[in-house]
This record gives structure tokens, C-alpha cells and sequence, in this order.
């Protein structure tokens, strides 16, 4: 008979009491540490089960529980099966991962989010993940390179609401299948009981609240649809936590609450772009017959062919920074082919500004970063350029060899694209963007999350050359920031708010 063990240990005078045989999790729960068997009751978050130190451990299962990390078994050689008997709040990804004898995930229980895009990994007896109940958004998929080879697919058992078609062939439930349910619609009303305390919770992690926040918006058109009391509970949670901040909201809500520009009267710097006769462009024309490569085609066929030539030619690497060394497309590249590497964003752009220059055409490299910037360590930079043909600037980014035009293709710049994205109108990317010539991007991820949130202010250098920061003997310019009114942004000589003279024409032209 398996070992079934869970003792409430109660310290006196408020010390905890502990043994060399037993396990103790959260200063209330003691288990022998050979039990083969466990139950952990109720509780809104464990730790890692790596850390706990069982030695026989075969089955666990689970109470309610709030928040389960990724990784809650690793390296477990024991472990064969995991039973949810409450609710789930939210399960990371990877939920199991090295555990050679894990045969069997079951939620009996309702689960509000899962992570993705998959529950385990080189866990080859697996062949089963079962899911009973109600699940509000599901994100996993099942992928060969994630070593189950038993597991060919999740079986649902229940209704999910949201699916993430990216990773996932399941379907989406119909209202009719929720209708005359009192289990599954029991289910998702304690689902929106649990969502709606987080969301008000005084001291609740301002990620879980964002993330149930999403989940919510999922769950409150079911609920409404199902003329479930709940709907009103958790519309109220929902109002609560949308005038808390900007914690739940998405980074396009965000950037659309923004307040408007203005035109001011501070004093402002001219903009200057270095002539094709600057010796430094010229050795990069030289070097790398940019004239070749630019073409004899029309402006926006030159910007374009030399965008894609940079794009290919040196590979995105946001953790390696800029190439050491001076801060110009010839040692950008070169250290990029020494050293097998990718360099930064920032170093793309730069390298692409100044092969724009080389080539005559005026261009900037845009510094592009979130409200939060103070706290936000992301940023994105990508380049402008000036399109005689045009008459305007034109958003060409070198790290996804993207561009973006509106519904009747007209090439735009971030400000055009910024107003677009705040009042809803199309825009499209350009269907061959991709990160380092791999991965595809899609206009729902890299404008309405990544960009929206990176598109509240903007800044530029208005010395535009090579080598405009670091080692060089140019002189140097000074950064220019636009922001809208309001923002407590600092970190440039020039701040203003006049959109309309950051966006003013190429004075080279």
C-alpha cells in the first residue's frame, strides 16, 4: 500500500517545528519524505518540487490552486502521475520537464490560462493530458522537438473558450455546448469568482492581474451569453482593475489613451544629414559598392534593395549590444562575419542609416520606447527615411526587414503608424518580414503588441552620419525626443511635443 501523507503542523508560539525525515512545504504542510503519494490541499501558489527534496515520490495531487511556476517537476525520476482535483488560476510552460516515468496529467478542475506552448518536455512515457472541465484560454500545442513521443495530442473532456490556433487544432466551445450545462457553467463561474478576487486583491502581482485580466475579457461575454450572475461580479472586478493603471491594460490600449502632441514654441535644433561626399560614406560605398547593391531604380527601390541587403548581410542579436569598436556599418559588419555573430537592434539601424546616406538618400534611426521607459528595458530601433517621390518619411526596419504601408500602399512613418494604430485604421506589414530570415512576422504581433507599446515616444539624433555615437572623430549630435503631452520623459537634450516639426521635411532636399 502507497504511502498517503499530509499533516498540518501548527508551531508553538509561533516557531515551526521540523524533522530530518519529513518535507515541509509552505511552514504548514508536513509529508514523510519517502511518501510515494501526496495530496497538497488548497493554496494559492508551491514552489518548484525540485527544491522539496521527496525521495519515492509517485502521484500528487492538488487542491485548488492560484498559480503553478513552469518547471513544478524537473529531473524527477519518481514522479508518474499529477491529478488537479480544484480550480487552476494559471499554469506556466514547462510544466513537467525531464521526468523519464510521468505517464499521466489530469485537470479535473476548471483552469483559467495555461502557458505555451507546451506542458512538458523529454518526458517520454507521457501519454496522457487530460482535461475534464471548463478551461477559459488554452495555449498549448504538441511539437517533436519536445521529446513526449507517447503524447499525440491533449484530450478535452470539457469546453475551451479561447484557443491559440498557433499551437492547437482543438476547437473552440459553441455557446450551445455550454447552454443546459449546470457542471461547465458552474465551472466557469467559479473561474470568474477566482479571476474577479485577483483582479481586486490589494497586494495582487501586477502581471497575474494583467494576464487574468485578458482572461476575463474571454470570460465575461460567455458569462453574459449565459445570464450568469457572475457576469455582473466580474464586469465590476474588471472596471476595478482598469482604473487601478496601466497594469491590465494591452500595450495598443495603452498608446491609445495617450495623450495628443502639440506644437510648442522651446527652441530647437536644425536636423543635418551627412552628404554622400562624407569620407566615411564614402569608403562604405566604396567598400561595399553600395551603388550596385542600391540600384538604378526609383527611390523607394533603392531604399528597399539597400533595407534587405542590410537586414541579410548582418543578423539580430538583442543580447549582444554593438560590435566593439567604432559604431560604423564597415566594423559592424566585419566583426559580425569574424566573430559568427548578430549585434543589436540599435546596430542595424545605425548600419542601415548610414548606407542610406552613402547613397544620398536622408535618413534617421529612430529610437522608439515604451511609457514605462524608466522601468521598461526594451526599446526597439529601427530607421526613416526620405522618399523624394514621396514628399515624406518612410518606417524601414532592418531588424525584420519591415516596412508598412496603409490600404492603399502608401509607405508611412511612425507617427502615421502611431495615429493609425490609435484610431483603428488599416495597416499592413509586408508579407516577406522575418527575424534573421527565420521566423515570419505578422502585423498582429509586431504592430499591435511589440511596436504599439514602443511607439510612445520617439526619439533621433539630429547629426545623422556614420559613426553619429561612440569612438569617432565627427563631431557629435544631440538626441531629440518626441513625447506627448505630459510625459515625465528625461533622457534627452530636446524634449518636445511638435510632431509636426520632428516629422518636417529633409532640409537636404
Amino acid at each position: 500500500m502507497k504511502k498517503v501523507a499530509s499533516i498540518l503542523i501548527f508551531g508553538i508560539l509561533g516557531i515551526a517545528v521540523s524533522f530530518a525525515d519529513n518535507v515541509i512545504i509552505a511552514d504548514s504542510l508536513v509529508f514523510p519524505r519517502d511518501a510515494e503519494a501526496i495530496h497538497i490541499p488548497d493554496m494559492e501558489t508551491i514552489g518548484r518540487f525540485e527544491d522539496y527534496g521527496f525521495t519515492n515520490l509517485k502521484k500528487v495531487s492538488f487542491g485548488n490552486i492560484g498559480y503553478l511556476p513552469a518547471a513544478l517537476f524537473r529531473n524527477d525520476s519518481t514522479i508518474e502521475e499529477l491529478e488537479f482535483n480544484g480550480l487552476v488560476g494559471h499554469f506556466d510552460c514547462s510544466l513537467v520537464l525531464d521526468c523519464p516515468n510521468l505517464r499521466k496529467i489530469v485537470f479535473h478542475g476548471p483552469v483559467s490560462s495555461t502557458g505555451g506552448p507546451a506542458i512538458a518536455y523529454n518526458c517520454p512515457k507521457l501519454d496522457r493530458v487530460i482535461f475534464e472541465s471548463a478551461v477559459v484560454y488554452f495555449g498549448l500545442g504538441i511539437f517533436s522537438d519536445q521529446l513526449c513521443p507517447q503524447l499525440d495530442n491533449y484530450t478535452n473532456r470539457g469546453a475551451f473558450l479561447a484557443v491559440d490556433s498557433r499551437y492547437s487544432s482543438i476547437p473552440k466551445a459553441a455557446l450551445e455546448q455550454l447552454q443546459g450545462n449546470l457542471g461547465l457553467i458552474s465551472d466557469l463561474e467559479q473561474i470568474a469568482e477566482w479571476q474577479a478576487e485577483l483582479l481586486t486583491a490589494e497586494h495582487s502581482d501586477e502581471w497575474m492581474r494583467a494576464e487574468e485580466y485578458k482572461n476575463a475579457k474571454i470570460l465575461l461575454p460567455v458569462l453574459d451569453q449565459l445570464n450568469s450572475e457572475k457576469y455582473i461580479v466580474l464586469k465590476k472586478a474588471m472596471e476595478y482593475a482598469w482604473n487601478l493603471g496601466d497594469d491590465v491594460k494591452t500595450n495598443l490600449e495603452i498608446l491609445k489613451e495617450s495623450p495628443e502632441y502639440k506644437c510648442d514654441s522651446i527652441q530647437k535644433p536644425e536636423f543635418v544629414y551627412a552628404k554622400p561626399s562624407d569620407s566615411l560614406l564614402c569608403l562604405s560605398r566604396s567598400r561595399f559598392n553600395l551603388d550596385s547593391i542600391a540600384g538604378s531604380g526609383d527611390d523607394i527601390s533603392r531604399i528597399k534593395n539597400l533595407l534587405y541587403w542590410v537586414h541579410n548581410n548582418i543578423e539580430h542579436n538583442g543580447n549582444n549590444g554593438l560590435a566593439p569598436g567604432p559604431i560604423n556599418l564597415r566594423n559592424t559588419y566585419d566583426c559580425s562575419k569574424r566573430d559568427s555573430c548578430g549585434y543589436n537592434c540599435r546596430a542595424l539601424a545605425i548600419c542601415l542609416t548610414e548606407a542610406l546616406l552613402a547613397e544620398g538618400i536622408p535618413a534617421r534611426y529612430i529610437t522608439c520606447e515604451s511609457k514605462k521607459w524608466d522601468t521598461d528595458g526594451d526599446c526597439h530601433v529601427l530607421c526613416v527615411a526620405w522618399s523624394e517621390s514621396l514628399g515624406k518619411w518612410i518606417w524601414v526596419d532592418p531588424t525584420f526587414a519591415a516596412y508598412i504601408t496603409d490600404e492603399n500602399g502608401l509607405l508611412l512613418h511612425p507617427g502615421e503608424v502611431r495615429y493609425r494604430l490609435q484610431n483603428d485604421l488599416p495597416l499592413y506589414l509586408n508579407e516577406d518580414a522575418n527575424w534573421n530570415n527565420r521566423f515570419i512576422q505578422k502585423k498582429e504581433h509586431y504592430l499591435d503588441e511589440y511596436m504599439a507599446k514602443n511607439l510612445y515616444i520617439m526619439s533621433a539624433n539630429v547629426l545623422n552620419q556614420a559613426e553619429p555615437e561612440g569612438e569617432t572623430t565627427h563631431p557629435q549630435g544631440i538626441v531629440v525626443a518626441l513625447v506627448p503631452l505630459d510625459s515625465n520623459y528625461t533622457n534627452a537634450q530636446v524634449i518636445t511635443t511638435d510632431d509636426e516639426w520632428f516629422w518636417q521635411a529633409s532640409k537636404n532636399e
